[in-house]
């Protein structure tokens, strides 16, 4: 079983990367590598908090995610090409973007309020941005690429605002509690290659926590624990005519507890993999496709949860297809169309081990 893969690698100030490593091997999270981290590489010596580290020419500590964040892809650009450019000359190939790393080959930073937690994630170089403690973040905070956020310790919280991930690529959000009124962290307007990993959310009031929408693409969204909301994930590519790509998105290894509603709603998705995750006392429904989206759920664990995967039958339908599901008190899916297998490499967890290896690892550390 493989560990959760942010939080077993950060450290906080004046303590060694050994000491945060053996403080994981006691909870168990250090045991075998399971199913969407990578394993820690060697520790790194960092400096006082506050004081940038040197930058580090070694692999970043949370390795490469599992899914479409950590896949390899040509994205398309967003913008329209210019119709008074030269027709003979060449039109470039879509560019082609590595597996998520986010701020890494940065420095390390320490943000202490919302004023420099945005004024870190906002600079054009890789950065990663550590916090510790409560942050009111006092409304939206823009996230731009190359950045990694990462809570240190067990009291990382924002309040009071979202984080937003528009335009932007390469971003790893991570190890941080959100308690929100609003969606917590928006991905959208062509942002690509996120990855939102080992946190908790909860609130939302009646949006959203986690949305992925409009021409974003290559979205992992992993080891997360939702809670006290009505919605937990929306996948929405928009109008056909209007989008320029549609989203691909993996969702693993969740705890989707007492969550009403969106684990997720995927609509106008190109593909959406959801596996591994934990659906408990879920009173409307676990997945749900809709508008031609293309979503594959397996190895998912749904426990009192009345309907486990919807198609919407009312609305424009989705394709659904399941395999190796374990139902308690659910009811079995009606299938529709075909959804292909992921491009990517990834092991299933077996599915009777989820409510105890999701349940008690998911979320923020």
């Amino acid at each position: 079983m493989r560990p959760h893969p942010l939080v077993a690698a950060c450290v906080a100030a004046l303590m060694c990367a050994a000491l945060t490593s053996c403080s994981r091997e006691d909870d168990g999270r250090n045991a075998e590598p399971t199913a969407g981290a990578a394993v820690d590489p060697e520790p790194e010596e960092t400096e006082e908090t506050g004081t940038p580290s040197e930058e580090s020419e070694e692999e970043p500590p949370f390795g490469t995610p599992v899914g479409w964040a950590g896949h390899p892809g040509q994205v398309e650009e967003t913008e329209e090409p210019d119709e008074d450019e030269d027709d003979g000359e060449e039109v470039d190939d879509p560019e082609e973007h590595t597996a998520v790393t986010g701020g890494a080959g940065g420095e390390t930073v320490t943000a202490k309020d919302a004023d420099e937690l945005a004024e870190h994630l906002r600079t054009d170089e890789p950065l990663t941005v550590e916090i510790e403690g409560d942050i009111d973040l006092d409304g939206r905070i823009r996230v731009g690429s190359d950045k990694t956020l990462l809570g240190v310790g067990e009291g990382a919280e924002l309040t009071g605002g979202a984080l937003v991930v528009e335009e932007a690529a390469n971003v790893i959000i991570a190890n941080v509690t959100m308690t929100v009124d609003e969606t917590a962290v928006s991905i959208g307007e062509g942002a690509h290659h996120v990855w939102v990993d080992g946190s908790t959310f909860s609130g939302g009031d009646g949006d959203p926590l986690v949305s992925v929408t409009d021409d974003a693409d290559h979205v992992t969204v992993s080891w997360n624990r939702f809670t006290d909301a009505e919605a937990a994930i929306l996948i929405d590519g928009g109008d056909d005519e209007e989008r320029e790509r549609a989203p691909r998105v993996t969702v693993h290894h969740n705890f989707f507890d007492g969550t009403t509603a969106r684990h997720p709603r995927a609509l106008n998705a190109e593909h959406v993999h959801v596996f591994n995750n934990y659906f408990r006392d879920n009173p409307e429904y676990g997945v749900s496709s809709a508008d031609g989206a293309n979503v594959l759920v397996e190895g998912n664990y749904f426990e009192r949860t009345p309907l486990s995967v919807a198609t919407e039958k009312d609305d424009e339908p989705g394709n659904v297809a399941t395999r190796d599901n374990l139902l308690v008190d659910s009811d079995q899916p009606e299938l529709r169309g075909e959804v292909p297998d992921p491009p990517y490499a990834y092991e299933l967890d077996d599915t009777v081990t989820i409510p105890d290896l999701v349940g008690s690892r998911a979320g923020a550390y």
